[in-house]
């Protein structure tokens, strides 16, 4: 499996910083690619050519469907080959309902340009025994779906299982690592509850072509973090 990083990790950093020296910690870390969420701004030529000097793969991007008109055209330019909504609150009936009328829409008009359409969960999803992204897949011909296995864990839905269960839909899955609860800093991927090790090598079986490496906050300095997390992760991956 290849190794990436999701922006969203770096948006405090980037706010400071900037995108280009973002991508220069995470490349110096080890990284094979970026996963976005947002395109700061910046055109499809302008990513592009940092993304090339940084010798980095835009192989995803997370956008919401309130932003898709806006934002697709720069993933398409920047032939990013995969869609992913970061959130629905399917835990809502009339949401779930509202996802399962535009969903099988949009990735539709993706398949057509060759790219596809996946979910991203959190841990609303599983409320009370439930099993909404399950269903939601169920719903929409096509769906991919990239676990968050923090948040599954958090959702006490055991990760490996459900990579199993959905591996015919799974090219791309969030690592992050889950200390003593959803709110305390993310530990250094390996090092916390999350039994990122298990993921990895279940991953690796069933095929699955990124491991997306995610943070919510952490107390070390980024650039340590991301090294440390990167020599675990291609450990494993």
């Amino acid at each position: 499996m290849k190794t990436g990083v999701q922006l969203y990790s770096l948006r405090n950093y980037i706010k400071d910083n900037g995108l280009e020296s973002a991508l220069k910690i995470i490349a110096d870390a080890g990284f094979d690619g970026v996963e976005f969420a947002g395109f700061y701004d910046k055109t499809a030529d302008e990513i592009k050519s940092l993304l090339d000097k940084y010798s980095l793969t835009a192989f995803s991007a997370h956008i919401g469907t309130e932003k898709m008109q806006a934002e697709l055209p720069t993933a398409l330019q920047l032939g990013i080959s995969n869609i992913v909504v970061p959130w629905k609150a399917l835990d809502n009936a009339a949401e779930f309902d509202k996802a399962v009328a535009e969903l099988p829409r949009i990735a539709a008009e993706l398949r057509e340009q060759g790219v596809a359409l996946g979910y991203h969960n959190h841990a609303h999803e599983f409320k009370d025994g439930a099993d909404k992204v399950t269903e939601l897949a169920a719903r929409v011909d096509g769906l991919t779906l990239e676990p968050d296995v923090f948040w599954l864990a958090v959702a006490g839905v055991d990760a490996c299982e459900f990579i199993q269960k959905h591996s015919d839909k799974i090219t791309l899955v969030h690592i992050k690592e889950l200390g003593e609860s959803s709110e305390t800093v993310n530990p250094v991927a390996g090092e916390g509850r999350a039994r990122l090790k298990d993921v990895l090598e279940k991953c690796k079986q069933i095929g699955a072509e990124w491991a997306v490496l995610e943070i919510e906050k952490t107390d070390l300095p980024i650039a340590d973090y991301l090294k440390r997390c990167c020599a675990f992760m291609r450990e494993y991956a």
